[in-house]
């Protein structure tokens, strides 16, 4: 783990949901690189809404953010832009250009950003993909492919801007057991191997429970957070205790 600076830091953060009301409980966090961090909670409790916040997609209803040493509330468009290139972030279900191929889906951002020739671009999608152990076939339409595919290509597009912090929505949405485990050793990699920080809203408790190194629990009555699963099970709050007891039944 680095002891370098957090790449995020939230000091009473409130986001607001779609309607544009504000979530009324504040949630401070700072992560570092190499971490994994769980956003989890039962429905309702703003886990979208806290993770777009927590990426700047979002200006948050009231608190600070502090992402790769930038106040978020001081970008201007520039320096935002900017921002999402090492801020990376995978909506539910990884969209994806449904007309272009898997391969040009992921090497469109570098080549929108000039980040080298077509051939180079080409080949360094080429070696995301296998670091991703990606299992389809690459001239195919998104449509032609499984969720499971899909979210690997989404997460190889972003990848092709070398980000610090990767922030995704219900990854795991819509695969089976097997693809869940595929993509949680992927996640696994992102930190270990590249050693981004890696922000998750998700259900899937069984990851959680591996892999968090943090857990932010979102619930709406009540926000906490817990450096890892064992604080988090052991946690006496009432809401904490409703929802794990919910989720063994």
């Amino acid at each position: 783990m680095s002891a370098a600076a957090p790449l995020l830091q939230a000091a009473a953060l409130c986001p607001r949901r779609s309607d544009g009301a504000a979530l009324q409980h504040p949630l401070s966090i700072d992560v570092k690189a190499g971490e994994t961090v769980c956003l989890v909670g039962p429905n309702g409790g703003g886990k979208t809404a806290y993770l777009r916040a927590l990426a700047a997609v979002d200006k948050p209803a009231a608190g600070t953010l502090t992402l790769l040493g930038k106040d978020s509330s001081r970008l201007n468009t520039d320096a935002w832009r900017a921002l999402r290139l090492r801020a990376a972030y995978v909506l539910e279900g990884a969209p994806l250009l449904s007309v272009v191929n898997g391969l040009i889906n992921v090497t469109l951002p570098a080549m929108y950003h000039r980040l080298g020739s077509a051939t180079q671009v080409a080949a360094a999608a080429q070696e995301l993909l296998k670091f991703l152990d990606y299992p389809g076939r690459q001239d195919l339409l998104p449509a032609y492919l499984n969720q499971h595919e899909r979210l690997l290509l989404a997460i190889a597009r972003c990848l092709m801007l070398s980000p610090e912090l990767m922030f995704l929505d219900e990854p795991f949405h819509m695969t089976d057991n097997a693809c869940r485990e595929r993509e949680a050793a992927v996640f696994r990699r992102l930190t270990r191997d590249k050693g981004l920080a890696v922000l998750i809203a998700t259900h899937n408790l069984g990851f959680v429970r591996r892999h968090a190194d943090k857990i932010v629990f979102l619930h709406p009555q009540w926000v906490g957070s817990f450096d890892g699963w064992k604080p988090f099970s052991a946690s006496t709050q009432a809401e904490v205790r409703d929802f794990l007891d919910t989720d063994q039944r």
